[in-house]
């Protein structure tokens, strides 16, 4: 999934009054997470991220693949109740996302290979 296709996609799906710099942030902050706390401890990850601003182009590919890709349209949605103050919607999204992201770093440790060096414990 693109970055363009992650918001117009959420858009579609979901009405809200983000603009598009706020929902790229979100995306930027979570993948920026992703990538130096999970991904950058695997063999295939990205060498750097650098999050994604203003000028980065629409059709940047995030980084969680199909099939696991419709977590960014859950972050979103978490984000938005959140923003919007909406606390049963985001207790809601927020399950969601979770249970997403949860098979998606499930999915990482059974199908990519870790990078040599010292183990890391994640969530201690």
């Amino acid at each position: 999934m693109t970055l363009r296709e992650a918001v117009d996609r959420f858009d579609r799906l979901y009405p809200n009054p983000l603009e598009i710099g706020a929902k790229r942030k979100i995306l930027s902050d979570f993948d920026g997470r992703l990538y130096s706390e999970i991904l950058v401890h695997y063999e295939g990850a990205p060498t750097v991220f650098s999050g994604y601003g203003e000028s980065t182009p629409p059709d940047t590919p995030l980084l969680v693949e199909f099939p696991y890709d419709d977590l960014y349209l859950k972050l979103l949605c978490a984000e938005n109740d959140a923003i919007c103050g909406d606390i049963t919607r985001y207790n809601n999204s927020a399950a969601l996302f979770n249970a997403a992201y949860g098979q998606y770093i499930a999915w990482v440790n059974r199908t990519r290979r870790r990078k040599p060096g010292p183990a890391v414990r994640f969530g201690a």
